[in-house]
């Protein structure tokens, strides 16, 4: 890393008349980064700087079709590129070592895939069939994987479902651990996995190296706990979509304790307009991004919400551009490099509802949540996430 001291100044330090003691300390410590070689306000050079490679946008799909795809954007020269991977109807995507996870239900059989991709070439490594329609994926550990299922009565009424877990060697389902109803989102802390029963307004707690349920905490006044993300200061920030009488909300939760800490209002209702991706944790700008994107079901308003994670408050309520030719919000991601947020959206079919059966558009929104840009997704966009690299 360069220097920014020559040597005929540090040369001059024991001449320098400097008589109170706070500006020695503070004209040392200059000198001390400096002689170090690192800088005051950033982390070594020689790691690089970090640059976004490809937004990544899962085009979930027809379900009748299963002709899930992908989306890559790239943010140097907004160009974007549809990719075919040959999956079913993607549910959501994770990143684990160096790997893109694309999870997806299999409407044949009623079950589901996890296949994993290289995140430089996006080439298939691996696949992973799971028994049951798999809904998000999260990693206790290097090697291993659990997978939060759905499983309904005959009149699609959620019923108690389970846990895969998985190992991610030899790629196969190695134990099914019994949750609640509807487990959605997982958040891994302090050894600990939290599981979202959506339907039970419950997280299930499990040990993560005995892949067994400790305890099962109950969230008064949570409707529909469906995301879970752990922040920088290891709270486990719980969306609670709301719905009905029941206010939307973030909950964060101590790990250690499991107990809540902060409840954060919302103040409408939290969901996607196609039941994916309602939000986002960007781990570099400690901010959580939730939206009301179900304008057609469940009252939704249009907005996203942006909440600081380190103060545990609601920062901005940004309101989606409007437009005659878009409904609904599909999924959401901020990219902390660029300072851009990303929102995907349906066209409007019959009746002013949404269309699953045609492509989508994703806006790229300033942190005002002003237009940038937009371009044109695949069928069903349902999940965003980013590729990155240093240079």
């Amino acid at each position: 890393m360069r220097s920014s001291f020559s040597s005929s100044v540090l040369a001059s330090l024991p001449n320098a008349r400097l008589r109170r003691p706070a500006v020695w300390i503070a004209f040392l410590a200059v000198a001390a980064l400096s002689l170090t070689g690192c800088d005051l306000f950033g982390s070594n050079d020689d790691e690089g700087r970090r640059v976004t490679t490809d937004v990544v946008i899962a085009n979930s799909g027809n379900f009748s079709a299963q002709d899930g795809s992908l989306t890559l954007y790239n943010p140097t020269d907004s160009t974007a590129a549809l990719k075919d991977i040959e999956v079913a109807f993607i549910n959501s995507l994770a990143q684990h070592n160096g790997r893109l996870f694309v999870v997806d239900n299999t409407a044949s059989d009623n079950a589901g895939k996890i296949t994993s991709f290289d995140t430089d070439q996006l080439e298939q490594i691996d696949q992973i069939s799971n028994p049951r329609p798999p809904r998000y994926v999260a990693f206790p550990g290097d090697d291993k994987g659990y997978i939060t299922n759905q499983r309904f009565d005959e009149n699609f009424n959620a019923q108690p479902s389970t846990v895969s877990v998985v190992d991610l060697v030899d790629n196969s389902v190695t134990k099914q651990v019994d949750v609640g109803r509807s487990p959605q989102g997982m958040g891994v802390a302090g050894g600990k996995v939290f599981v979202a029963n959506a339907a039970d307004g419950t997280l299930s707690v499990l040990d993560a190296d005995a892949d067994t349920v400790n305890t099962t905490l109950s969230l008064p006044d949570c409707a529909s706990p469906k995301s879970v993300f752990v922040d920088d200061e290891n709270e486990v920030a719980v969306v609670c979509q709301g719905g009905g009488e029941q206010a939307s909300e973030v909950l964060f939760l101590s790990p250690i304790e499991e107990t809540i800490k902060d409840r954060v209002e919302l103040g409408a209702p939290i969901g996607s307009a196609n039941g994916s991706q309602s939000a986002y944790y960007s781990e570099g700008a400690e901010e959580l991004y939730t939206i009301s994107g179900s304008e057609a079901f469940g009252n939704g308003t249009g907005e996203i919400f942006r909440i600081d994670t380190n103060a545990n408050a609601l920062d901005a309520t940004l309101e989606i551009p409007q437009d005659d030719g878009l409904i609904g919000i599909t999924a959401v991601g901020y990219d902390d490099v660029t300072q851009d947020l990303y929102a995907t959206r349906l066209p409007v079919g019959a009746g002013g509802f949404p269309l699953f059966t045609a492509n989508g558009t994703a806006l790229v929104l300033d942190r005002q949540g002003n237009e940038v840009t937009r371009f044109e997704t695949g069928n069903a966009p349902g999940h965003i996430t980013f590729l990155g690299d240093r240079q």
